[in-house]
């Protein structure tokens, strides 16, 4: 199921290609920002409010080089044909959010997505903040989103790796 809804969210971004990712500050020094020269691809997952979609970003090893966004897929657009196995997406509620900026030191990295509104909520705004570690190939890591509502919090996970062409 997982392997499906990765697919569908990949073609949402390719879909959403037509246009440059936003810049990205990013925060860091050269030594650091060299070994994540390159394009990144991957996907997040909020088990806990069914929320998925996909990641992709540029960084060079120039902090004013690095371009990225993360299409956003709300629960209510993933829907499964017959046995649950095969989710879909509609890309008619999906949404480009943009990486605020990020900071990476020693392999660690951290950032902040900007506010967005929340779909299940249109009065409130939510931010998420993520962290992640680099080993080489992959970069993961965990996110939480923070409600204006006061919402208790939500936890998920995050993960994308070095686009070989």
């Amino acid at each position: 199921m997982r392997r499906s809804l990765l697919i569908v969210a990949v073609l949402l971004v390719v879909a959403c290609a037509s246009s440059p990712p936003a810049h990205v500050q990013v925060i860091g020094t050269p030594q650091d920002l060299v070994p994540l020269s390159g394009d990144w691809v991957g996907s997040y997952d909020n088990a806990g409010s069914g929320r998925t979609g996909t990641i992709r970003f540029q960084l060079t090893d120039d902090p004013n080089g690095a371009h990225g966004d993360v299409v956003f897929i709300p629960v209510r657009d993933i829907t499964y044909r017959g046995d649950d196995r095969h989710p879909m997406a509609s890309s008619s509620g999906a949404v480009v959010l943009t990486i605020e900026f990020v900071r990476i030191a020693s392999g660690e990295i951290s950032g902040k997505i900007a506010p967005y509104s929340d779909p299940t909520n249109p009065d409130a705004t939510l931010e998420t903040q993520f962290t992640g570690h680099f080993d080489g190939m992959w970069i993961e890591g965990t996110f939480v989103t923070y409600s204006s509502h006061g919402v208790a919090p939500q936890r998920g996970t995050w993960r994308a790796h070095r686009r070989i062409e």
